[in-house]
């Protein structure tokens, strides 16, 4: 769940502080998980994350429309790049969320750690940055981890090939973000972080649509009730834009790869929550894939 960076000017925030945002920003996206597991027999999880996005950019817009406004140059020139990493972003946590219909919270929250390492594998393959040898080996480590959760340690099955398909949905949706936090160096520089945010998340509300159309048609439309505007604006208010300005500061100070490691946070809130709030188990081989997964993370962030 990366988000863009803003390099023109750097926050005076201390490095304690900014390992605290980074650490409130994990605990923000597990939320995000956990309420979408919690109201997903009541609300279509499309129609949430498209409205989710749509109240984001309404929030955006009184405060970045000027700056937005007078780069319409930039953003014209630069359109392909947006759309794609609007794509990435807003498509990825539509498979996150629509995988919570098949699979659990504490599921979700462990195969998302594999972030930084589906990141990295991403980056050696299309940027053809170099890896060091431990990376490779921390890449296999959190495959297995990954393998080893979905298949719930049982070798009957891998065999069958019988895995839960909310499983796979999370792997494509943390394949969604790490391809939007690849293609982050190809951003254009002009625009600061919010009104980046702003359009990235506008063409992102474009691609989107057209699967909320469809949804709408086959599933159900999303209920207009008070339960739905609470979910919405918290996901949009606290999730989407608050988890985004705390990562992206902390990510300036600290650094990216320095900042992966605390996605290692994400199964530990959310096994937490999950547990807490919906009554899920926890279960061994929770714990072992847990393990390879984070010390995947381990061996591939150290040596960058």
């Amino acid at each position: 769940m990366a988000a863009p960076q803003d390099t023109n000017t750097q926050p005076s925030i201390s490095v304690p502080i900014a390992y605290l945002m980074l650490a409130l920003t994990v605990l923000l996206w597990a939320i995000s998980v956990v309420i979408a597991r919690g109201v997903h027999d009541q609300i279509p999880l499309i129609g949430l994350t498209f409205w989710r996005w749509v109240v984001a950019i309404l929030i955006l817009f009184p405060f970045v429309w000027r700056d937005v406004a007078a780069n319409l140059d930039l953003v014209r020139k630069h359109w392909g790049v947006y759309f794609a990493q609007g794509t990435f972003m807003v498509g990825g946590g539509a498979l996150l969320f629509t995988s919570l219909n098949f699979t659990t919270a504490i599921n979700a929250a462990l195969v998302n750690t594999s972030q930084p390492v589906l990141t990295a594998m991403l980056t050696w393959i299309i940027m053809k940055d170099r890896l060091k040898g431990i990376q490779y080996a921390g890449i296999a480590s959190a495959i297995v981890g990954v393998v080893f959760v979905i298949a719930k340690a049982d070798i009957n099955v891998l065999m069958n090939l019988d895995f839960n398909i909310g499983d796979f949905l999370v792997i494509l949706a943390i394949l969604s973000y790490s391809m939007y936090a690849v293609n982050l160096r190809k951003l254009p520089t002009g625009l600061k972080t919010f009104p980046t945010l702003f359009v990235i998340l506008f063409f992102g509300m474009v691609s989107i649509l057209p699967f909320y159309i469809g949804e709408t048609i086959l599933v159900g439309p999303v209920p207009f009730t008070l339960m739905t505007v609470i979910t919405t604006f918290v996901l949009a208010l606290v999730v989407s834009i608050a988890s985004i300005a705390l990562w992206n500061n902390g990510n300036r100070v600290v650094g990216p790869h320095r900042a992966a490691i605390f996605v290692n946070l994400m199964p530990v809130y959310g096994s937490v929550l999950a547990i807490s709030f919906l009554g899920e188990e926890l279960f061994f081989y929770h714990v072992i894939g847990a393990v390879f997964v984070c010390a995947g993370i381990f061996m591939v962030v150290r040596n960058h």
